[in-house]
């Protein structure tokens, strides 16, 4: 296949070298010395043994004649993607954490599917991505047919990077809504990888009660959700949170997607998530960055 993936992060880059060990991989950046580096050297992943052939395009040239699109930008750089001339009769794999981009997709006049990845990468350079943890990507269709997802499912699946085909998107998305609404935000304001929300009793039950906000509001079983969180924790221990690491770097988080989504979908009040959509922030304000971009 000829895929195309816009956005050359760690989840872009990890994707692109398992893919295009098999398929036809361009990558869409918005930094020319990133473009460069990639034509020339690869995408270098540490669990693969030899660097992996891309094409890059900067952005908004556009490669044509794909098959099918991941998108991989954070969900505060969806809407300028969705500015791009994007071939209307495309397919398009939508890989955010969160779920405020399903209301911009739903008018959207072409396929799509929606994704969690449970993955872990860690970008380390314009070309290189570490591969913290295995795991898998789940979709979903959208706006897209069941048959289609299906059919992309098989060709991009691949044994040390699987595919599993869920049946809906919103709860899909739901119960990874709840997991990154507990374990981004404590990690990153406890500077602490991911095994402390289940290791330390006070993070613990600040988790906990993160988890009782979240799933009253959308609608899911706290005990299930609970025992996830906590799974996802313990299977993720020596990770960092991608919040952590975009407050390292002075980048700005995802908290309004994740935990401000969840406040704005509640008619009642929710103090744990009010607090840590302010404290990121005031963190993101002592790191110089500008939300409002």
């Amino acid at each position: 296949m000829r895929i195309g993936i816009i956005g050359g992060g760690a989840v872009g880059l990890l994707a692109g070298a398992y893919l295009g060990r098999k398929h036809d991989v361009h990558i869409v950046v918005r930094n020319m010395e990133q473009r460069t580096i990639l034509d020339r050297e690869g995408v270098l992943c540490d669990q693969l043994s030899s660097p992996v052939p891309v094409k890059a395009h900067l952005k908004p040239h556009l490669p044509t004649d794909v098959d099918v699109w991941l998108i991989s930008v954070k969900q505060y750089d969806l809407e300028e993607v969705l500015s791009l001339p994007l071939p209307k009769n495309g397919k398009y794999l939508f890989l955010q954490n969160g779920m405020g981009h399903l209301s911009l997709l739903q008018s959207l006049p072409m396929d799509s599917f929606a994704a969690v990845v449970e993955h872990g990468a860690l970008k380390v350079s314009f070309n290189e991505v570490e591969h913290t943890g295995r795991g898998r990507i789940r979709a979903a269709p959208f706006t897209g047919l069941s048959a289609d997802m299906e059919e992309l499912a098989e060709a991009l699946h691949q044994p040390d990077f699987p595919i599993l085909v869920q049946d809906g998107a919103v709860k899909m998305l739901s119960e990874k809504m709840v997991i990154n609404a507990v374990i981004n935000p404590l990690t990153a304001l406890f500077k602490q990888k991911n095994r402390a929300v289940k290791e330390n009793p006070y993070i613990r039950s600040l988790g906990y009660r993160l988890c009782e906000e979240a799933c009253r509001t959308l609608g899911l079983d706290l005990p299930t959700q609970w025992d996830r969180v906590l799974t996802i924790a313990e299977q993720t221990g020596g990770n960092q949170s991608s919040m952590w690491k975009d407050l390292q770097e002075g980048r700005r988080t995802e908290i309004d997607a994740i935990s401000g989504f969840i406040l704005e979908q509640s008619s009642e009040d929710l103090p744990w998530h009010e607090f840590v959509v302010e404290a990121v922030h005031a963190m993101e304000f002592e790191k110089g960055v500008n939300i409002d971009e």
